[in-house]
């Protein structure tokens, strides 16, 4: 959703697998009372058999859960847990509909470029009028594009230039 001076809702933050996007989310985070933020960041921990598990944390409740199940020390790496991500979306869409000033999604991944994962959350904070940050892995890019059709700016990784963004899209909300 486009306000009327050109001025979107969404951004996407490219990264590399490597690039710290969750401490910078994290630092973005902190400037916002709990209570009007929705999201998460991810956090990685190691793992006996599948190398590194992959956890979430809600940025408003502050709980963790595993968003990766463990396959067994025979398989490759870990995979993604559709009731994790499941129960992920539904809270999300629960703090975006009590009111939220920010909605941050750490990433636009496998699961949303096929169509399903937080994709619906992410509108309907759009809907809401509340400004969304999405981390957009380069693996992901062309979905991202398809997703929003062009309407989302393109941020670099860097916290400053994020907060600018967000003090622009909250200032054009407030004028409107």
């Amino acid at each position: 959703m486009t306000q009327g001076n050109n001025t979107t809702l969404l951004a996407g933050i490219p990264f590399q697998p490597k690039d710290p996007i969750d401490d910078i989310l994290s630092e973005i985070a902190a400037g916002y009372n709990t209570d009007h933020i929705a999201g998460y960041v991810q956090k990685r921990r190691k793992d006996r058999d599948c190398g590194t598990l992959v956890y979430v944390r809600n940025l408003r409740s502050g709980d963790e859960m595993p968003i990766t199940k463990n396959r067994g020390a025979m398989a490759k790496g870990c995979k993604l847990d559709g009731d994790a991500l499941s129960s992920l979306s539904e809270q999300l869409a629960q703090d975006i509909e009590a009111g939220s000033d920010l909605l941050i999604v750490a990433r636009f991944g496998r699961s949303e470029a096929e169509g399903r994962g937080l994709r619906d959350v992410i509108s309907r904070a759009m809907e809401l009028e509340i400004p969304v940050l999405v981390g957009v892995r380069d693996e992901y890019a062309d979905a991202w594009i398809a997703f929003h059709g062009g309407i989302a700016d393109t941020l670099p990784l860097d916290a400053a230039l994020i907060e600018n963004w967000l003090r622009a899209t909250t200032n054009v909300l407030a004028s409107t």
